[in-house]
């Protein structure tokens, strides 16, 4: 049996302020994204849980290219133009995990396992902990 050795290293970031408002205009745009997106999700949600790959099927419903000329939501292309890739798919993994979590959350809601009587239905919070992935590899 080898045994391997895990390091982590923390790191301070010092940015500029002029990095700090690219920085923040990111999460910004990011938060929108991932909003709008669980939007998108809700209402298609009964098609997306029959699909092979959930990323697939959402990225089709958003997003343009060859083989699909004609995406049925065609403002996420207006609104973010050159969005990267890395982060349109983390945003739509995160959205997704989140929309299938509340939906189940709330279905258990509904058929009565709750902690007290009188419990409130769930809200669906799309913000909640939306945060971009800023890196790669």
């Amino acid at each position: 049996m080898v045994n391997s050795i895990v390091r982590t290293d923390r790191w301070q970031l010092n940015p500029t302020p002029e990095q700090l408002s690219y920085v923040e205009a990111t999460i910004d745009e990011y938060h929108w994204f991932c909003k709008a997106l669980s939007y998108v999700v809700m209402g298609h949600s009964t098609e997306i849980v029959g699909a092979t790959c959930r990323c697939t099927a959402i990225e089709k419903l958003i997003h343009k290219t060859s083989s699909n000329p004609n995406p049925k939501y065609q403002y996420f292309r207006k609104r973010l133009y050159k969005f990267p890739s890395y982060l349109r798919r983390a945003a739509i993994e995160f959205v997704g995990g989140q929309v299938c979590s509340f939906q189940t959350r709330y279905y258990d809601w509904q058929s009565g396992k709750r902690k007290r009587r009188d419990a409130l239905p769930l809200r669906f919070n799309p913000q909640a902990g939306c945060y971009p992935a800023l890196y790669r590899g």
